[in-house]
Parts: C-alpha cells; structure tokens; sequence
C-alpha cells in the first residue's frame, strides 16, 4: 500500500527525483530563453504564436462568422468561456487576435493563475486522499513543470481545465459525473469517447442521460451564440479529412500519438527527407504498419474493456478511456497528456503501478532538452523578446520517445485488465471502493 511507513518513503524520494528533473529543464527553457529570445523545444516553433490559441480564439467569440467564415471546431460553450475569462480579467474585446494579445496582459497573468490554481484544485478532490500533505505537495510542483503544461500554458489552450473535470468524472457516479462528461464534450468533442463507458457497461439510463445533457448544453450555447453553431459538425468532419492541414514541425512539436510519424512519412516535407534513408516503397509500409500497430492496441483496449467490464472499476475504465482518446491520432494534440495528472490516483492502485507511473514520468520530463535533429529556419518575431530573431527549430528526444510511451502505456493497461481476475487483484494497493470517498469507486448501475 502506498501510504504505509515502508512505502512513504520511496515514494518521497520518487517525487523529489521526477521534480528535480523538471525544475531542471524549467531551468533549462529559462537559460534558453535569457540566451537566445525564444524558447526551445518543445513549443511550438513560431515564436511569434505564443499565447494565440487563447486570443485567436478569443478573437472570434466576438466575431459571428466563427462557424462559416473561420471554420470553427470549438463547440460553443468554449466561446462563452473565454468571455467569460476576457471579462474577468478586463481583457481587450476589440481589434486582431495580435491587439488583443497585446492589449490583454491581464488576460494572459489570468490564465497564469488559472494554470497555477488547476492542480491545486485538483488535488483536493477525495480521490487523493492517498497521498499525504507533503506528497501531494511534490506531485504539485512536479504538475506544473512538466514539459505538457508548459506546453499548454505556452499555446494558452483552454483545455488547461479539463483535469479537474476528469477529476470529478474519476471519483463521482450519477448525475454529477454526466454532466461532468457532457461539459467535457461541450469543451472537446472527443471527449465524447468516455460514452463508452456506459455501453461497456450496458447502462442505457446513463448513456442517454449525458446524451441529453451534451445535447442540450450546445443547443442552448449554441442558440444563444450563433445562429450556424450547427455548422460546427460541417466542420468538424472537414478538418477530421483534411490532409496536410500541420506543418511537420506543428505535428512534432509535442505529439500524444505515434500518427504523428506515420502523418511526417506522408508528408511531402517529411517524406523527402526520409528518401535519403529509405526507398518510397519503405516509407509507404512503415506508415502503414505504425498505424495498423496504432489501431490494433486501440482495439485491443476496447476488447480488454467489454470483456473484463465486470472485473474493472469505475475510474480504471474512464483512466483506460482518456488514454485511448490521447492515442487516437495527431488531431487530439499532445494537449491530451495533461489529462494523465488526474489518473494517478487510478493508476497508482493497479498491480503495475510502479510501471505506469515511471511512464508518465517518462512523458512528464523535459526530454526535449535532448535535441535529436536541428534546423535554420530564419528571422521571426518572437513575442516573449519582442524583437526579431534569427530561430533555430529543433526536434528533441521527447517528440520521438511521448508517442511510444503512451502507446506502451495503453497495451500495458489494457493487458492487465484482459489477464485480470477480480476486481483489485493488486492485494498490496488500496483498492478504489476503499479510497474514494462515498462509494465513488463502485460500478454505476441502472
């Protein structure tokens, strides 16, 4: 068990370790930055995009052609967030995304305080109650270090408040767990996957429950917003076709899944470039078999999940969910590994939690400081410095390693609940019916 007096001390020393690594690489972007007037991998390599997935998007929840004219695939209640934000914060509600960003500083301290206070809240929430005052306090710091969330602070993504909603999916059941998963749909429409949870667990009330609810909060939103929010599903199943949409650097950037390299073999740039190592035919069948590989753990998971339902909890079959939603494809963004924060309490009560948490370890570092391939990409206006300089795009050891380690991360997963028994087969772990608070940790039924 992980609280007891022989565990509480490596689990410390564990902490400290994966900390220090961070703060490290923190340190590192730091230097970096002081040094040369941009930040280094992983974010994104157009320095002057900083904080712009905030305010573009900001931009046209002012604007009305956000579905027809933008192409929009945010569902509405994400605009009526980030008014709400701007509003808070007194930011700019006029002029380009590029004014606004700079007649908002208010904006983006406010969304630093976001970033800081998600985490914190998040580790409040019952299903911690595992971890003590002082663990908790490293797992904090090691949270808002980590390579992920600075990835996602940097780019100034409104999914930063999804983990405390996945929290509250995690550790609740009934109501307050649907209308949980329908404001995570409402906020990312590939949340829609941990629907799949009530058909595993053929409960039809549940399943039409955060139906409705998903349908009515983008009804209302959307009514209340824009007349074409019904555009949106035009242009979501456009941008799922389009081909060559990212850059190959945008796509390596921070990728979740390993389409991102099977995307870089087809691409025209990326694909020219392996011609100096391999013939166009070995290119073809390696994207071919990275995606067959991708889906084949995709399905095996989903088997693992129909198959032993009655043997899995609550929140390990909602954990094993996110990570099938992470591992879908280079659509969902590497954003999605900042959902893992709120899985460790899962994963730590599983058989193989050593080895789940050393994954998302793994994930968590600041791997990027290894840089693996460099390039000149000449002069840009780099925001954070203001001024123009000269920038050199790398592609670090994380871009390549995060993809595999989620992967991994799926397979091992899913093959402890295929081999699995009983529910909570880990004797030496506290199980969730225990550790979540109410009975959160029991099967939801109709």
């Amino acid at each position: 068990m992980i609280s007891s007096e022989n565990g509480r001390p490596k689990v410390l020393a564990y902490l400290s370790i994966i900390l220090l690594l961070n703060l490290a690489g923190f340190c590192y972007y730091i230097d970096y930055f002081a040094s040369n007037g941009y930040l280094p991998a992983p974010f994104i390599y157009d320095k002057s995009d900083t904080f712009m997935d905030l305010f573009n998007t900001m931009y046209w929840a002012y604007e009305d052609g956000r579905y027809t004219d933008w192409g929009s695939v945010y569902p509405p209640l994400g605009f009526f967030i980030l008014r709400l934000v701007n509003f808070v914060f007194a930011g700019g509600g006029s002029g380009d995304p590029a004014y606004m960003r700079d007649n908002s500083l208010c904006v983006i301290a406010g969304v630093c305080l976001i970033y800081l206070a998600i985490p914190a809240i998040l580790l409040q929430i019952k299903y911690w109650g595992i971890f003590s005052r002082i663990e908790k306090c490293l797992i904090y710091f090691t949270i808002i270090s980590s390579a992920p969330m600075l990835f996602t602070l940097e780019r100034g993504n409104l999914i930063i408040i999804s983990p405390i909603l996945l929290g509250l999916v995690l550790s609740k059941i009934g109501m307050t767990r649907s209308v949980c998963i329908a404001l995570l749909i409402n906020i990312k429409p590939y949340f829609v996957f941990l629907m799949i949870y009530y058909i595993a667990r053929q409960n039809l009330k549940g399943f039409v429950t955060c139906s409705v609810l998903s349908g009515l909060i983008f009804a209302i939103s959307g009514l209340a917003l824009d007349d074409h929010f019904f555009v949106f599903f035009i242009n979501l199943l456009d941008f799922s076709q389009e081909d060559g949409l990212f850059s190959v650097r945008e796509v390596m950037a921070l990728p979740s899944s390993v389409s991102a390299f099977s995307y870089v073999l087809k691409h025209p740039d990326g694909a020219m470039f392996a011609s100096d190592f391999l013939s166009s035919e070995s290119i073809a069948m390696i994207a071919y078999f990275i995606e067959v590989a991708k889906w084949g753990v995709l399905a095996i998971s989903l088997v693992a999940l129909f198959m032993k339902s009655a043997q899995i909890r609550d929140a390990e079959a909602f954990s094993l969910l996110v990570v099938v939603i992470s591992n879908l494809g280079i659509w969902v963004g590497g954003y999605t590994l900042i959902f893992y924060i709120a899985l460790i309490p899962v994963l730590i009560g599983m058989r193989a939690k050593w080895l789940y948490i050393s994954l998302l370890s793994i994930i968590a570092m600041p791997l990027d400081i290894i840089p693996l391939l460099g390039d000149f990409i000449g002069e840009q206006y780099s925001y954070l410095a203001d001024a123009f300089i000269d920038i050199k795009w790398t592609l670090g050891l994380g871009s390549v390693v995060r993809p595999v380690v989620n992967l991994t991360l799926l397979l091992l997963l899913s093959c402890e609940f295929i081999v699995r028994k009983r529910k909570g087969t880990n004797d030496n772990a506290v199980h969730h019916a225990d550790f979540f608070a109410g009975g959160c940790g029991f099967v939801e039924r109709v």
